[in-house]
């Protein structure tokens, strides 16, 4: 009996023992149920933390979206209106066509009455003295004729008085006439004028208008572009922000169960902050979609601008930050510069082209009054005549200076042939000019389709190779070849010119020589001319100054096409440095892509192998765990196993965990001697230093101290050094 109360009080101690190491058990499941009840409140926080800025990032997105469609509508109305804007400058610039033709006109035809007044003018004096001269003769013969000479003499002066008389009123009629067409050509001049004058006002305010609009333009651009840094940020945000995680360890089928549960809630958690990141990042694919709409309206802006104020280079790109705002913002401005420049010298050659207009009218005055001293040579021919009815006993002179006649023909002959040779030469310099017109047209279309090449090489500058560069060169290269051929042909043009110059002066000296030639045929008192040999001097003389007249026109023409030739040339080498000037910036910007590519390949290639460095120390890890548990499990079945984290495995939880497991150890042993607690004490240390030593390796390695997105790593692809918060 005392054996078996003993055998009994000892099943009863066992019993004590296994019932204290249940109630540990039950202690351990309470503590690691609060744990995880603890990370699930958590995770639901967090959940639902995420779930609200996920709204809020839906809001703002949306707002974002109708912000962009807003805008969107305003830039297309803007250019709808910068359109219609360019359809009506084209109209008024016709108008001003039109007007200036009218003007041009009018003012030849002023001209025209002027000389015509002017002949009249001479005409009416030179009557005059006819005039004078009969009275004159008319008294003389009163005293030397008889009655009935005086009586026919009277009649004859009385006939000629009164055509004399008539013939004054038909020139002062037609003076009245000239003068009331002069104040009609005054009048429609000042018209003219004015209405030049309003133009131009309406012009300047339409290019204010147009100013306005793109200063609109600008701070909406640069509001879009601070949304966007905003919504970057806190994307960054959030895909930055650390996702709760719990590492398993279940020991029943219940806890197993839960924990599938809560890894399920956490990875759906996870996928909704993926696609929350993944809106994000359409988010800032739609915005820079719509930056590049708004740069590109703006390009189309600044064309429409260049076109109206006949100028070139305005903003090129608008970056996302204010970094490339301002950087663009001084472009504007070195560009506006430059504008002014291009209008000052547009004002410049305005007036050259003023003052030659003042030369070429000085011309005409001198041709004019090479025409008026003509007539009067005209007239000294009429008083030669009369003195050829007076002296008709003087036959031979009259031969000798009939064989001087001839002479003279002949002289005036060869000088037609020579003028003839010079409409010819003209009509060879007019060919040029339309051939280097042509020229000149298809360099312009050449440059028009290397400037749209350039643009769209700007846009797709990431997929662009060498050989793109090569032919851009290429095409440059050409451009200056011809913008040379053109200059060169603009100095062959210019000597030309000169050569008709120089052709004119002659001409005009031999016009001197002639009339000092007409001067010693007044002088010879003995000499007289014939009709025949007078009229034909008179029809060599007209024909000589049609050919003059024609020739002075042909002059000022060939200098306006030179004019108009100097201006496209300095307009194409404008355009040439402008197109070297984008070639430039378009390499030295590949080559910062080319290094930032290398730099991206770089880090994901480091990022890849410390994915796999992790995952190889995390699945080690994963296994010391589980053997060290079963070690437990198997040496120690009557001892309390230390508390697992709920949450997170970390090293201060787990070195805690192994420093709480001894005493527990020792608590068990002097409960029940009877269990052998140090026996696997040696491995079980060994298992415990190699997680620990796993655990900080992880937390010292740089994938889980550095931050996911590098310093360097830039999300624009044409931005360069560091990235600034402002």
């Amino acid at each position: 009996q005392q054996e078996r109360e003993d055998q009994s009080r000892r099943e009863l101690g066992a019993i004590n023992d296994q019932l204290q190491v249940h109630i540990q058990t039950i202690g351990i499941l309470v503590a690691e149920k609060t744990e995880l009840q603890s990370a699930l409140s958590q995770s639901q926080q967090t959940a639902k933390q995420k779930a609200v800025e996920t709204e809020e990032l839906q809001g703002r997105l949306k707002a974002a979206r109708e912000r962009n469609t807003d805008l969107e509508r305003k830039l297309n109305s803007v250019s709808s209106q910068s359109q219609v804007q360019e359809k009506s400058s084209q109209e008024y610039l016709r108008e001003i066509e039109r007007l200036k033709t009218e003007q041009y006109k009018s003012s030849k035809s002023i001209e025209e009455l002027k000389q015509e007044l002017s002949e009249l003018s001479n005409k009416l004096g030179k009557k005059a003295k006819d005039n004078e001269a009969l009275q004159q003769e008319l008294s003389d013969v009163k005293k030397e004729l008889s009655l009935a000479q005086l009586y026919a003499q009277q009649l004859g002066g009385a006939q000629a008085s009164e055509n004399v008389h008539s013939q004054l009123e038909e020139l002062h009629q037609e003076k009245l006439d000239m003068e009331k067409k002069v104040n009609k050509f005054k009048d429609a001049m000042e018209q003219i004028a004015a209405e030049k004058q309003q133009m131009s006002s309406h012009y300047q305010s339409y290019v204010d208008r147009l100013s306005q609009q793109l200063e609109t333009s600008k701070a909406m651009v640069e509001k879009l572009t601070q949304e966007k840094v905003e919504l970057e940020k806190k994307a960054v945000e959030l895909e930055s922000r650390p996702v709760p995680s719990s590492v398993p360890a279940p020991e029943t089928e219940e806890l197993k169960l839960r924990l599938e549960q809560y890894q399920r809630e956490l990875d759906s958690l996870r996928s909704n902050s993926e696609a929350q990141a993944n809106d994000n990042q359409q988010l800032s694919l739609l915005v820079a979609e719509r930056e590049a709409r708004a740069e590109e309206l703006e390009r189309q802006l600044a064309r429409i601008k260049e076109d109206h104020v006949e100028s070139s280079r305005l903003l090129e790109t608008i970056q996302s930050d204010k970094v490339a705002a301002s950087r663009a913002l001084s472009q504007n401005k070195e560009l506006k510069r430059q504008l002014e420049e291009m209008q000052d010298v547009f004002v410049k050659l305005s007036n050259d082209k003023l003052e030659l207009t003042e030369q070429l009218q000085k011309e005409q005055h001198v041709t004019k009054e090479l025409g008026e001293r003509l007539g009067q040579q005209e007239d000294e021919l009429k008083e030669l005549r009369d003195q050829l009815a007076v002296k008709e006993d003087k036959v031979h002179d009259l031969e000798q200076l009939s064989t001087k006649d001839m002479y003279q023909q002949s002289q005036l002959a060869d000088r037609m042939r020579h003028y003839q040779a010079q409409c010819q030469l003209t009509e060879i310099l007019q060919q040029e000019l339309t051939q280097a017109q042509a020229r000149i047209s298809a360099l312009v279309t050449q440059n028009s389709d290397l400037r749209k090449a350039l643009a769209e090489r700007a846009q797709m500058a990431v997929d662009v190779n060498e050989k793109d560069s090569g032919k851009v060169h290429d095409l440059v290269g050409s451009l200056s070849a011809s913008v040379q051929q053109l200059e060169l042909e603009r100095d062959q043009l210019v000597r030309q010119l000169d050569e008709q110059k120089g052709q004119r002066e002659t001409l005009q000296h031999q016009l001197i020589e002639l009339k000092q030639s007409e001067d010693s045929l007044l002088s010879q008192e003995s000499e007289e001319v014939s009709r025949e040999s007078y009229a034909k001097l008179r029809a060599a003389m007209q024909e000589l100054e049609e050919r003059f007249r024609a020739t002075m026109g042909q002059i000022a023409d060939l200098s306006d096409q030179k004019q108009q030739l100097e201006h496209l040339v300095t307009q194409l080498q404008g355009e040439t440095d402008t197109i070297a000037d984008y070639i430039a910036l378009y390499q030295v910007q590949r080559g910062i892509m080319r290094k930032r590519a290398a730099e991206k390949d770089d880090y994901i290639s480091q990022l890849a192998k410390d994915r796999e460095d992790l995952k190889a120390k995390l699945s080690e890890l994963q296994c010391l765990i589980v053997r060290l548990l079963e070690e437990r499990q198997q040496q120690h079945p009557a001892q309390s196993l230390p508390p697992l984290p709920g949450k997170a495995l970390t090293l201060a939880s787990f070195s805690s965990s192994m420093a709480g497991s001894p005493d527990a150890g020792d608590s068990g042993r002097g409960e029940a001697p009877t269990t052998n607690g140090n026996g696997g004490q040696p491995e079980d240390d060994e298992t415990a230093q190699k997680i620990m030593h796993l655990l900080t390796e992880i937390e010292t390695s740089g994938v889980v101290e550095g931050s996911p997105v590098p310093d360097t790593f830039h999300p624009c692809p044409v931005c360069s050094g560091r990235l600034l918060t402002v």
